[in-house]
């Protein structure tokens, strides 16, 4: 079972295009989660969810400054915005789990992954700081049940650019066509898949 998660709406953005694909991509072998943009919430769900039988993690995340889809090499052990969550909580400097690595690296290649994605016309970099937001908050705890409790399985991060309806009325805003994102996703979990069928 590969796991996708997607944010909820947030500050001024009614609509969260990571939720809106992953939407698409659920089916008998992929389960969905939409997270809250929460820092509290983002910090337990992961280990609520490595606790069933998973094989595999993409997290989704809306990066409205980005231009192209971002594949997060590392996630940091910080909390530290001054934006508050939906719940309005505006952390500053602190640690999200006091017992954590300073930061914990992707385990799933990003370059690798990046490459794909560019052979296959979507645009993409590796990206090396998933930010101190809830985005980071979701990716570090994923990253930090497996590492305590022995899980190896691979757990990634993307954070994807707006769509083309966010940039309709936008005028200069880049955008990524949802199609592509949603291509982007489904080769990851073709990816995860070869990954763990390899020897």
């Amino acid at each position: 079972m590969i796991i996708l998660t997607g944010f909820e709406p947030f500050g001024n953005h009614n609509v969260n295009p990571s939720w809106e694909i992953v939407k698409e991509l659920e089916d008998d072998d992929t389960k969905i989660y939409k997270i809250p943009v929460s820092f509290e919430k983002a910090k337990k769900i992961p280990a609520e969810i490595l606790m069933k039988n998973v094989n595999g993690v993409i997290s989704i995340g809306y990066a409205p400054s980005r231009a192209q889809i971002s594949v997060e090499a590392v996630a940091i052990n910080l909390m530290d915005s001054m934006t508050p969550d939906n719940e309005g909580y505006t952390p500053s400097m602190k640690k999200i789990y006091e017992d954590g690595a300073p930061a914990y690296f992707s385990t799933v290649p990003p370059h690798e992954v990046v490459g794909l994605l560019k052979s296959k016309g979507i645009p993409s970099y590796v990206s090396h700081s998933a930010g101190t937001y809830v985005c980071n908050t979701l990716f570090y705890s994923f990253l930090y049940f497996a590492n305590k409790n022995g899980l190896q399985i691979p757990i990634c991060f993307v954070h994807i650019p707006p769509t083309e309806n966010i940039a309709l009325n936008k005028p200069n805003l880049p955008y990524v066509q949802k199609d592509s994102i949603v291509k982007a996703i489904e080769t990851m979990i073709d990816f995860i898949y070869r990954h763990l069928s390899s020897p």
